[in-house]
């Protein structure tokens, strides 16, 4: 499969990622999922390509952000659909690479 799509969550969603919840704040994971990404990756499994998740650009990702987007969908359909369809990248820090992929992977559940 290829990269024929590229989100880039600072420019397309916000720079200061913020909570897990709605109701937590602003800016929060379940916004970013279920306002942007959602989407674009249903559009991506349906195609058959890769989403290249850009992950630079903004203050941090708080790790509720994290779950609140990427390990919810993760416990919803799976990692491997997940990482089948997604690449990161991050030349400003790649450790946020290894946190998202790691959510993915052992996604944290709601408390």
């Amino acid at each position: 499969m290829k990269i024929q799509d590229t989100l880039v969550i600072a420019t397309e969603f916000k720079d200061n990622p913020g909570a897990r919840d709605r109701e937590d704040g602003p800016h929060s994971g379940q916004e970013f999922l279920e306002d942007i990404f959602i989407t674009r990756f249903n559009k991506a499994i349906d195609g058959n390509y890769i989403i290249l998740v850009d992950l630079d650009g903004v203050w941090g990702y708080p790790s509720s952000f994290v779950s609140g987007s990427f390990g919810k969908l993760s416990m919803e359909i799976g990692s491997e659909i997940l990482l089948k369809h997604l690449q990161f990248k991050s030349d400003r820090n790649p450790l946020r690479i290894e946190k998202v992929l790691n959510e993915i992977k052992n996604p944290t559940p709601k408390k």
